[in-house]
């Protein structure tokens, strides 16, 4: 299975060369990102990451070795990055492959596009793989990473070359390769997140959110910024989590400033100092999936359809003059790591049409025996017409007839069924018919 996975990544990344000799070139580079540390048993992440200021690219492949003389770590899982998710005109690459190889290192092989429209742009700081690590060695150690052109996994029988294939038949580059030090002994890393209630959300429906923190350690205080898309969300409002509100005996912390309107952009930004007095310094709760803050946001009406984010960032402004908001978690003498990872809502299209609650004749909010005798009453005896008629259509059969107030008065004293959707909340017919609602009272 490993051989066949790696012919597959060959042959894909072949047929975007031309049969030219391969180039070295200081304008691609690949490198690491080991930022991230923790005392020995814990776990950090590490990226792999890929600068190409000297033009787009169609296409990668690389192997990354890990350091085996003294098993300091060891490789767990490996997913994509950044890059490879978006690198086909927004979209994940055509192909994208990684190949773990326990106690060996890791290979992932990418080719943008089949047909050749999309590429990678040229540009730095692209993520091409994010590595899970477990520290395994002694405090106080630096451990080496490197990329390298070697045969990962037992049986494999040919290297994986560690190159940048541009655009149009262009010859493979390799690029130039920078090893990284993993550092076991650290501080462990601080992760701030963003989570919505819900993964899809229609045009003009409000959804909830949370932004939470793993915590480690005992820490003081924290700033960041949240940043959405103002032309697909509106935020309503921001409140303090169960973490904030626990602090200080429940009487939350001595400073926080939320700000809903940052200068020139949309989004949050959050501020809290648990408690101001240095002499007595209380910390915000350790533990996993802390809630910081719990936010509202609209879908605005005319959000376009797809998916849309919430994204750290250290550019938002709180107030006119004053300096953009670092994302930063304070341990009192030092700041902490911190990694984000932001959430996706996916955007649907508003069904077409009024909300209503069907059987409830005068839009009260409740169904009860008024409903059905109105409904005679309109049919049979002259009167008042609901500015809604759907609701009198009980069976959604598309018509208005004698057996729709029988089936409601069977509901309600015979234990019959319940009137079709929309009956326990409103919402929109699912059915299209002829049977027309101009408005209902009882439903926003």
């Amino acid at each position: 299975m490993v051989n066949v996975s790696r012919g597959i990544i060959l042959l894909a990344l072949i047929t975007l060369m031309a049969p030219a000799s391969i180039a070295w070139s200081q304008d691609y580079s690949m490198y690491f990102d080991t930022s991230e540390t923790a005392p020995s048993g814990s776990s950090i992440q590490i990226r792999c990451m890929l600068d190409n200021p000297g033009g787009d690219i169609a296409g990668w492949s690389f192997a990354v070795c890990e350091e085996t003389a003294n098993n300091d770590y060891d490789f767990t899982n490996a997913t994509s990055g950044q890059a490879a998710m978006t690198a086909n005109g927004g979209s994940p690459a055509a192909f994208d492959e990684i190949t773990v190889c326990p106690g060996e290192g890791i290979i992932q092989g990418v080719v943008v596009d089949f047909v050749g429209i999309n590429s990678l742009p040229a540009n730095a700081g692209y993520e091409m793989i994010v590595i899970d690590v477990d520290l395994l060695g002694p405090d106080d150690t630096f451990a080496s990473v490197e990329y390298c052109n070697a045969i990962l996994c037992t049986g494999g029988s040919a290297p994986t070359e560690t190159l940048v294939v541009p655009p149009g038949g262009s010859a493979p580059i390799i690029p130039e390769q920078s090893p990284g030090l993993i550092e076991i002994g650290g501080l462990p890393p601080f992760n701030l997140s963003a989570a919505f209630s819900d993964s899809t959300a229609d045009q003009g429906a409000t959804v909830d959110a949370e932004v939470s923190v793993n915590a480690p350690i005992d820490y003081y205080g924290f700033s960041m910024g949240l940043a959405h898309d103002g032309s697909n969300l509106s935020l309503v409002s921001v409140e303090p989590g169960t973490s904030l509100q626990s602090v200080n005996g429940g009487a939350g912390p001595e400073f926080l400033l939320i700000d809903l309107d940052p200068v020139g952009a949309s989004g949050m930004v959050v501020a809290c100092i648990a408690s101001t007095d240095p002499q007595d310094l209380n910390p915000l709760p350790i533990g996993s999936e802390e809630q910081l803050v719990t936010a509202q946001y609209e879908v605005l009406p005319t959000a376009a359809a797809g998916l849309t984010s919430l994204d750290f960032s250290n550019d938002l402004i709180p107030a006119q003059g004053s300096p953009a908001t670092p994302i930063l978690i304070s341990l009192g003498n030092e700041p902490a790591i911190v990694t984000t990872s932001g959430a996706s809502l996916e955007i649907t299209e508003a069904p077409l049409g009024t909300a209503f609650q069907r059987g409830d004749f005068d839009a009260n909010g409740n169904v009860n025996l008024a409903d059905p005798i109105n409904i005679l009453n309109y049919q049979f005896s002259g009167g008042a017409e609901p500015t809604c008629l759907k609701i009198m259509d009980i069976d959604d059969s598309g018509n208005i007839q004698l057996n729709d107030p029988v089936l409601l008065l069977t509901y309600l004293f015979s234990n019959g069924a319940p009137p079709a959707a929309p009956f326990d909340n409103c919402g929109i017919d699912p059915t299209d018919d002829s049977i027309t609602c101009e408005s209902f009272d009882a439903c926003p």
